[in-house]
């Protein structure tokens, strides 16, 4: 700990230091002190501060005791700790960039993030505008009233929705992300406390996802994936998704050297670190596994081909596009509005013979509104609640099962048998899920297996 430097002060001829600090032995008062240089106010001459740590007595060679050093090293890092800034001069919006940048690094993405930010710095422009604060703002300025001065500026800005406003679940969204940059700061010591920032009203609450979709369009979706080479990067992500009920940040990610083996997906990579979105291990269905033979490292990368008609194949770290795309075009989608809720139109497009308007489209949900879906579907198939848990990374069971219960023979088997029922109802919309369609044995014994399981419960 630290190192030893002679000093004739000390009667055991050597003391442990840290920095500036060092161990003193006061042998008349058997008493371990910190002690340090003060040098004098005109740069000449300098004495000797010190401090008791309380502690005495002597290791062989006269050591100092642990306890001493413990505290030589607790004053140590006292002394190093950086001295934040008051908060009254540290400015929010110098926290906010500080916090994007670090959810650029941990976050697979991070504009959901920019968009709260956004936001919070139109409604700092208003303010300062209307006299309410007067400069920054700074973290002092952040209390309860502006809060609910930002809640009540953000319901009556208009939604994505033709004739709706923006809802609670996006204002509860934009409240934490400055909780979470002023938590960020706080947890750094950049400043010395966080102020409380409260959530919208219970009312304003969100409630239980309501958008799920159904078998049909489930089918129409796949179809419309599965059709330009461009897409079908979108059609494995939707496979994965529905046959394990994994994230879909972890989805994007997933490696087929290091995280597909033995039947198994472990959606959490070697090396990673779980977090509070936990990743889990989720076997492999029938109906899922032949869309994975054959794939080796990434496994969602988009595919598209350059001028010359050669193949162009790279990584994707978002499919928000592409899924966009598929859903406009199986019809899961809804005419887009302006700020002011009318509706867009765009123009004619001549080249291609047009001579009126069309409207312009967006789809309805998100990739993550396919996850809602199969958890739904087990749901509704009886699947017991803690193996859809688990498959969701939801199961707060203990160390010793979280590590091993994967190697159960029968692990998960209800939900697997669940999730080739699900596949079951799609196939009568469509083949697009099985990909040796002129074989579909393997699955037709799937889903038969999967009917008796369930039967039995």
């Amino acid at each position: 700990m630290g190192k030893r430097k002679g000093s004739a002060d000390n009667d055991n001829g050597g003391r442990v230091q840290l920095g500036p600090f060092w161990l003193w032995h006061r042998a008349q008062r058997d008493d371990w002190c910190i002690c340090w240089y003060i040098d004098g106010e005109d740069g000449r001459g300098r004495r000797t501060g010190r401090k008791s740590t309380g502690v005495g007595g002597c290791l062989k060679d006269g050591e100092p005791p642990q306890e001493a050093v413990d505290a030589l090293a607790q004053h140590y890092a006292g002394w190093r700790k950086p001295v934040a800034v008051p908060v009254t001069e540290s400015a929010v919006e110098g926290l906010f960039a500080d916090w994007l940048v670090h959810v650029g690094k941990v976050d697979a993405d991070p504009v959901r993030a920019q968009d709260c930010v956004r936001h919070w710095l139109l409604f700092f422009e208003g303010e300062r505008r209307g006299g309410r604060i007067t400069s920054g703002p700074y973290v002092s300025d952040i209390n309860r009233a502006l809060c609910q001065r930002y809640i009540d500026w953000r319901k009556l800005q208009p939604g994505k929705r033709r004739g709706s406003t923006v809802s609670g679940a996006t204002i509860s969204r934009e409240l934490a992300a400055l909780r979470a940059t002023l938590r960020h700061a706080w947890e750094n010591e950049v400043i010395p406390s966080a102020p409380f920032i409260p959530d919208v009203s219970e009312k304003d609450r969100p409630g239980p996802k309501e958008l799920v979709y159904t078998a049909e369009q489930v089918a129409r979706l796949l179809e419309a994936a599965s059709r330009l080479p461009e897409r079908r990067h979108v059609h494995l992500f939707i496979m994965i998704m529905l046959s394990t009920h994994g994230r879909g940040e972890a989805i994007l990610e997933l490696d087929a050297d290091t995280q597909v083996r033995d039947g198994l997906i472990y959606f959490n990579a070697p090396g990673r670190a779980q977090t509070k979105k936990r990743r889990s291990i989720v076997p492999i269905a029938p109906t899922l596994a032949p869309w994975l033979e054959g794939i080796t490292g990434k496994v969602i990368m988009y595919r598209t081909t350059d001028r010359d008609g050669n193949e162009i194949v790279k990584p994707t770290a978002s499919i928000k596009t592409a899924f966009e795309a598929c859903l406009v075009e199986a019809g899961i989608s809804e005419q887009e509005v302006d700020g002011e809720g009318n509706p867009v139109w765009l123009s004619p497009r001549l080249k291609l013979g047009e001579a009126k308007r069309r409207p312009k489209m967006r789809g309805l949900g998100s990739p993550n509104t396919l996850r809602h879906t199969i958890a739904t579907e087990l749901h509704t198939l009886g699947v017991p609640d803690a193996q859809i848990d688990a498959a969701a990374g939801h199961s707060g069971v203990g160390t010793n099962k979280k590590n091993y219960r994967h190697l159960r023979p029968d692990y998960l088997n209800e939900m697997i048998a669940g999730v080739e029922a699900y596949w079951a109802k799609v196939g009568v919309h469509t083949s697009a899920h099985l990909r040796y369609q002129r074989d579909t044995k393997v699955a037709d014994i799937a889903v038969s297996r999967a009917k008796r399981r369930l039967k039995d419960q």
